[in-house]
């Protein structure tokens, strides 16, 4: 793929996957950690519109931390690792007060040289659902690598977000809530609508 739609196109995937689970859905929430105090770490609970997400870690009091994002696409405040216990190469536990159908986030990890691959990994209460795997870019003027990731096969209520490298931040995680799929023919003429007005903008793009 051409090295200018690469950025483009991966973020247009992700959001036709959440848009497409959206249609199956009840409520879309947002968690991005602007309404945390900076220095807060987990365990903590933030709520947005409707819908709860426990935030936690194996090295927990303090395995991540609220703090300002020093990011290009992470904005605001970002959740990272390590917090105040120091503990490096851990895994981030969401856990949801709701079943999801959908849940697309923003992530940055700790690589100079090369990126390492992040995942997420998707249960219903213990039962693992499936996962994707997505790895960052280098974008100019930035240290770390940034990427996007979802997920949305199956439902869900909880994930678990790791990386081979040594630290980690997410930011800006959207998640449908699941609910009884809309008649067949609406979600065909949906999903159409949303790839038709992706090509377009991808054209115009070229353009560009």
């Amino acid at each position: 793929m051409n090295a200018t739609f690469k950025p483009f196109a991966a973020k247009l995937f992700a959001a036709l996957a959440l848009c497409s689970a959206a249609a199956h859905a009840e409520t879309i929430a947002v968690f991005n950690f602007d309404n945390d105090t900076p220095g807060a770490s987990t365990t903590f609970t933030d709520t947005n519109n409707g819908v709860s997400a426990t935030f936690s870690s194996s090295d927990d009091p303090g395995g991540f931390v609220i703090y300002p994002s020093i990011f290009e696409t992470l904005t605001g405040n970002v959740l990272g690792d390590p917090g105040p216990a120091g503990a490096n190469d851990i895994a981030l536990d969401i856990d949801f007060s709701q079943s999801l159908s959908a849940i697309v986030l923003d992530f940055a990890t700790a690589d100079f040289s090369s990126a390492s691959p992040l995942t997420i990994t998707a249960y219903d209460n213990t039962t693992e659902v499936g996962s994707n795997t997505s790895t960052g870019e280098f974008l100019s003027g930035f240290t770390f690598p940034e990427g996007e990731i979802a997920f949305d096969e199956g439902t869900f209520n909880n994930v678990v977000i790791s990386t081979s490298s040594p630290d980690f931040a997410v930011d800006n995680i959207e998640v449908a809530t699941a609910a009884a799929a809309p008649e067949p023919g609406t979600l065909t003429m949906f999903t159409a609508g949303l790839l038709l007005a992706g090509v377009g903008m991808l054209r115009r793009r070229a353009r560009g």
